[in-house]
């Protein structure tokens, strides 16, 4: 494995810490640059397998977070778990109020930001110290939908390389390649789930069957079109 390089974490995680500042601080007032700023959180995630005596590939945007290195993990989650158990409860008690439950949201939202700032996105004299950055992670939310092709979930299960490829317009690109590990009753799982439910509230009902995926990073290429990128190796 090997560390995301400066030229990554500069354009993707140190950034991040901003946004969800801005975030907590109630500073997004511009939806297109903010939708712009998000494509950091949003690669696609490219699979591919032999099946049936020829090569499948797949490729869907996917939401795409940090992990904390092994001795962080538990602190971290502790913190979580209380702030997604803070919600569950005033969520009982709300159901079917539609005014109540934009302010469950909004309080939700607020904390779980404020954990964000606390735990994964890092002032720069902490991150390298916390933050493992030999992996990516996402949560596989298809797997439970009835209608759902399921094409990753399938793919995984016979070949774990992937990429994770990131656009940002109008030129900035990079393609993070690895491999996957799949959780589904572990610390990673239990982690990785906490911080995906920790600023938008997913009721108890919708977090079933929701395996993780962490990309142990192997390779990564600047594919921006710019004088530094056009897939050139940077790590």
């Amino acid at each position: 494995m090997v560390l995301l390089p400066p030229q990554f974490l500069e354009w993707n995680y140190y950034p991040r810490r901003k946004l969800v500042e801005n975030m907590f601080a109630g500073k997004i007032d511009n939806p297109e640059k903010f939708f712009l700023e998000f494509t950091r959180h949003n690669p696609a995630l490219i699979t591919g397998a032999y099946i049936n005596g020829r090569v499948v590939v797949n490729g869907k945007i996917v939401g795409c977070g940090y992990v904390l290195k092994e001795e962080y993990l538990d602190e971290a989650i502790e913190a979580f778990q209380e702030h997604i158990d803070k919600s569950d409860e005033l969520y009982e008690k709300v159901k079917g109020d539609k005014k109540a439950l934009k302010e469950l949201y909004e309080k939700h939202a607020k904390r779980g930001a404020e954990l964000l700032l606390k735990y994964i996105y890092l002032p720069r004299d902490r991150a390298h110290e916390v933050v493992d950055f030999e992996k990516l992670a996402t949560v596989e939310l298809a797997k439970r939908i009835p209608w759902s092709a399921k094409h990753t979930w399938k793919i995984v299960q016979l070949n774990r390389s992937a990429s994770l490829l990131f656009f940002q317009p109008p030129a900035i690109s990079f393609e993070v390649k690895g491999y996957l590990t799949i959780h589904v009753d572990d610390r990673y799982h239990r982690f990785v789930t906490l911080v995906h439910d920790a600023y938008h509230y997913t009721p108890p009902e919708y977090r079933s069957d929701r395996p993780v995926y962490i990309l142990h990073v192997e390779e990564v290429f600047d594919k921006s079109a710019t004088n530094s990128g056009f897939g050139r190796k940077i790590a």
